[in-house]
């Protein structure tokens, strides 16, 4: 009797063992987890990484993110780059090429600028078309160009009247105006 419950109590301390230890597949500590305001796309040849787009102000900002060519023997080119017409109407991507198992950092390169009606902290969506036939959607925020994004907004913002009227210059006095 005494042999049937240690082999019991010892089996039941087993499978609490086995419960409570992080034994198994596809715990969180597996997954990739990178803590960032960007966003990720990871479904295609070309992983789109720390995607976000970097504005000093409303209407106007810079695309910035990291593209990544996993094709370990295909070169891929970015063919285009477009908004959804309603937050973002414009993107100025230029193509690029990327070599197999290489990758493109578009902060060092100066990014994409881009031009709509998004505000700050708002998501905007943006397609990247690539020669192989894949496209990346992504949804990505609007951040503020300071902190780790200080200095990457170089979008030129439209020129909007001023609300006010300038004042005429003044005239520099005459010799005439001057007393003696």
């Amino acid at each position: 009797m005494n042999l049937r419950r240690s082999l019991a109590l010892g089996a039941a301390g087993l499978a609490a063992t086995t419960t409570l230890s992080a034994c198994g597949f596809d715990y969180p500590t597996d997954r990739i987890n990178n803590i960032t305001s960007g966003v990720d796309y990871r479904n295609g040849t070309v992983d789109i990484l720390n995607a976000v787009v970097v504005a000093k102000q409303a209407n106007s900002g810079t695309f910035v993110a990291t593209f990544v060519n996993s094709s370990p023997s295909k070169t891929i080119s970015l063919q285009s780059a477009s908004g959804d017409n309603t937050a973002i109407s414009t993107v100025d991507s230029k193509p690029f090429t990327m070599a197999p198992n290489t990758l493109r950092n578009l902060a060092a390169k100066k990014g994409m600028a881009v031009s709509g009606n998004f505000t700050l902290g708002q998501f905007v969506d943006i397609s990247f078309q690539f020669d192989n036939g894949e496209t990346a959607d992504l949804n990505v925020p609007v951040v503020t160009d300071e902190g780790q994004w200080a200095g990457l907004d170089i979008s030129t913002p439209s020129a909007n009247p001023s609300s006010t009227p300038s004042e005429p210059a003044s005239s520099p006095p005459t010799p005439t105006d001057a007393t003696s």
